[in-house]
């Protein structure tokens, strides 16, 4: 007795599912992003005197598509070159099939109000222009706002990619 068959095999194209993968992960990282940011600087009372706390985060929030009201400056001379200038580390992050983001900045005085309270006087308390709610805990905040959004994300389906063949 003689008999055939057919034997089908699934395969994955692997290089579809990759770049679809890649264009989730920079949708995600941007609405996560976004949300970082909106948790950082909407629900941190971090203030506008000069505008130089707000803008450290204005490069990481254009990088997102998104941006950040730096407000009405009521210091004497506007900051906020100062604060674009400290935060040149920030922005988003690709590296292979990572996408993510960083925000960095040297402003000392956002540096210091994040973990401190501040109070007003001559050094060593020199970080209190009317700063009012310190410590900030921004980055608290703003982590639990992405772990958030982070906690719901889906990957694509790579069933979708899946091809039969026969062999």
């Amino acid at each position: 007795m003689n008999f055939t068959t057919d034997f089908t095999a699934l395969s994955l194209d692997l290089r579809a599912y990759r770049k679809d993968m890649l264009n989730a992960l920079r949708k995600w990282n941007s609405i996560a992003g976004t949300a970082w940011i909106r948790a950082a600087v909407d629900k941190t009372p971090i203030p506008t005197w000069s505008g130089a706390s707000r803008a450290t985060f204005q490069k990481l929030a254009r990088e997102l598509g998104t941006s950040v009201p730096i407000g009405p400056i009521r210091a004497p001379k506007s900051r906020v070159s100062l604060g674009a200038r400290t935060s040149s580390g920030s922005g988003v992050v690709e590296k292979g099939e990572y996408v993510g983001f960083v925000y960095e900045t040297d402003l000392r005085y956002l540096a210091y109000n994040e973990y401190n309270r501040a109070v007003a006087g001559k050094p060593p308390q020199p970080f209190s222009n009317r700063v009012r709610f310190t410590p900030y805990r921004f980055q608290s905040r703003a982590e639990a706002a992405w772990r958030r959004y982070a906690r719901e994300v889906k990957l694509p389906n790579p069933w979708a990619h899946l091809t039969r063949r026969k062999m």
